[in-house]
């Protein structure tokens, strides 16, 4: 099973969301290996790596350069969970893959081997719509698509869906949307309800019933290395186990 917090759009809670899932599969007694799609490695410094610990990465694996068994990292006191780090090279990874026949398979061809050896891989996609995130649908199998409960993900979140509808269409993906997912949800704010309202409205059946909330010890896990779920019983780690139970439960109903 590989699935990918997934949404062109920045600043929504895909890598949180990534790694959070991650751990909490992993926590199950599941073995679970997350793949860090971002030049800014935001996934593995959320699992306690820095720059310059992950080598190979999946820079060199999208060109080639290395097999992806030799990538493959166990995250520090984490058991059944691993590690394939993100790198700084991967900002130039469209100039790199320009002359490259169907370079948006790269990443399903990376990921088919491992895919045996893990019971779930997660992607933490990085945004906008260039090679590595219009790869993530071919090689994922389910997306969730982390959006936050403001104004603006009205409009982004409509276009997104529409992207995705033609590009599924022309056959350049195969992942289905395994569920939207609302972020940063502070019910505080007047407009909060209303907006979620809408959004639930007209994505009846493809919003998760789990909101995350608004909460400030999400800043913090990071810079200790660990994911929110092993770092605090805060509201949002909650949602976070929350939100897994619920998904791979769908998940589960759609494969019957």
């Amino acid at each position: 099973m590989i699935i990918a917090a997934f949404n062109p759009k920045g600043g929504v809670g895909k890598t949180t969301t990534a790694v959070n899932v991650a751990a909490t599969i992993a926590a199950a007694g599941k073995s679970v290996l997350v793949v860090d799609l971002e030049a800014d490695l935001n996934a593995s410094i959320s699992l306690g790596f820095r720059p310059g610990d992950g080598h190979p990465s999946i820079y060199e694996l999208l060109l080639n350069a290395s097999r992806p068994v030799e990538a493959v990292r166990p995250v520090p006191r984490i058991d059944q969970l691993f590690l394939i780090t993100g790198s700084p090279a991967l900002a130039q990874m469209n100039e790199r893959l320009r002359n490259v026949r169907q370079p948006e398979r790269r990443l399903a061809d990376v990921l088919r081997p491992l895919e045996r050896q893990f019971d779930a891989i997660v992607l933490d996609s990085p945004a906008d719509y260039g090679i590595i995130p219009t790869s993530v649908p071919l090689a994922a199998q389910h997306l969730i698509v982390p959006i936050r409960a403001e104004y603006l993900a009205l409009e982004s979140l409509a276009h997104f869906l529409r992207w995705y509808h033609d590009y599924r269409r022309a056959r350049r993906a195969t992942a289905d949307v395994g569920g939207i997912l609302l972020t940063m949800v502070d019910h505080r704010r007047p407009a909060t309800r209303e907006i979620i309202d809408i959004i639930r409205t007209h994505n009846r059946r493809g919003v998760l019933r789990t909101e995350i909330p608004y909460d400030p010890r999400v800043g913090e896990a990071p810079s200790h290395g660990v994911p929110l779920v092993r770092y605090t019983r805060s509201r949002a780690a909650v949602a976070y186990q929350h939100l897994t139970t619920e998904l791979l439960r769908r998940l589960a109903r759609r494969a019957r």
